[in-house]
């Protein structure tokens, strides 16, 4: 039986009430409808599902109804000016649910829309229902981000009620995701479970929770990008992106999340991708404080510790998160989305607080 460090801490569950998981599991949203007495669900997603994929079609037929109506304007980063479109057309058509499609920002935007359509949580919430298509777990936070058109500067809002009630992760509604896109929201999900780990406030059940979704990432990520058809590792890969996401509430994120809210919505870089650029460095920066923690990040990787030493184990553990983003096809640097050496002071203080300042700009430096 593996040893368990003494420690206190707490762990807050958020109200999700079914998450239904495997091929095929959208054909369950039918029944979930009519538990909650549904007959006009509000659909919110972007223009690329909407517009090149049978994604829409293949849900309302799944739903065994007519949708009331369909908002297809959200874009990256979720622009607040979409969000206002949509929270007045899902009011227009008298809707009694939102279905969110796609990825985390139609995720995000469905949140607020709930929020605001419950006059900030002084009515009853309507029901959410989310579909993703991506694995940036959006759909397990109780956190939504959102975009100021002016000054694109990220903001957002967290509540436990703005969680969906009901998830579908179904792998078969994932294959239309472009292969880039899957990836990087795959080392999004990793970012997740990294940053648990190290997290100041780790705790034995997260550890265990997130480990596994490394382990799972590290085994499916690449096939399931090779491969979008292999349902078992595009699964895998979901469950993966489940997994990372259950410590974030109770133990935190780190320097790679703090860098990516700076960097993603003013540069108009995807999340997924400014987990690419910061994690592995960041874990390198890690890897001098807490070896111990990274080294267990390394061993749920899947590497050969024989003949390594901790500090060795943790540099390997970083150095290997690399070599996944490089083998996806995925290495970028911050140079490449037009930021300059300038810009790295203020990125380094909007970031972090003063005793990771220093940190968070060798980091920048880094990956410049």
């Amino acid at each position: 039986m593996s040893e368990v460090q003494v420690v206190s801490g707490e762990y807050s569950y958020l109200p999700i009430q079914r998450v239904h998981f495997g091929p095929g599991s959208i054909s369950r949203l039918a029944e979930e409808l009519d538990r909650i007495k549904s007959r006009r669900p509000f659909v919110i997603t972007g223009r690329t599902i909407a517009e090149k994929t049978s994604l829409v079609d293949t849900v309302e037929k799944a739903s065994g109804r007519k949708f009331a109506g369909i908002f297809s304007g959200i874009k990256q980063h979720a622009p607040i000016s979409e969000i206002k479109r949509a929270i007045g057309a899902a009011k227009e058509t008298r809707a009694d649910s939102l279905i969110s499609l796609g990825g985390g920002s139609p995720i995000d935007s469905t949140k607020v829309v709930v929020k605001e359509l419950s006059e900030d949580f002084a009515k009853p919430p309507i029901a959410h229902l989310a579909i993703p298509t991506t694995l940036s777990a959006a759909e397990f936070s109780h956190a939504a981000g959102m975009t100021d058109d002016t000054t694109r500067r990220k903001t957002g809002v967290r509540d436990p009620r703005l969680v969906p009630r009901f998830i579908f992760l179904d792998p078969k509604v994932t294959i239309d995701t472009p292969t880039w896109l899957w990836g990087c929201t795959g080392i999004r999900s990793l970012d997740h479970a990294v940053e648990s780990i190290y997290s100041p406030k780790h705790q034995p059940y997260v550890d265990t929770l997130a480990l596994e979704s490394i382990t799972l990432l590290f085994q499916n990520l690449k096939r399931s990008t090779d491969n979008p058809t292999e349902m078992s590792a595009r699964l895998a890969c979901q469950i993966a992106a489940w997994l990372s996401f259950a410590g974030v509430q109770s133990v935190g994120t780190g320097l790679s999340h703090a860098i990516g809210r700076v960097i993603g919505a003013t540069w108009n870089i995807p999340h997924g991708i400014t987990s690419c650029l910061t994690l592995a460095e960041v874990m390198r920066q890690q890897a001098r404080k807490y070896p111990d923690r990274l080294a267990l990040i390394a061993k749920a990787e899947g590497q050969d510790s024989k003949g390594l030493n901790e500090d060795k184990q943790a540099q390997r553990g970083a150095e290997r998160v690399q070599e996944l983003v490089n083998d996806l096809g995925l290495a970028k640097k911050l140079s490449d989305y037009g930021i300059r050496r300038e810009d790295l002071p203020s990125i380094a203080r909007d970031a972090s607080g003063p005793e990771e300042y220093s940190m968070a700009l060798e980091v920048l430096e880094a990956i410049l």
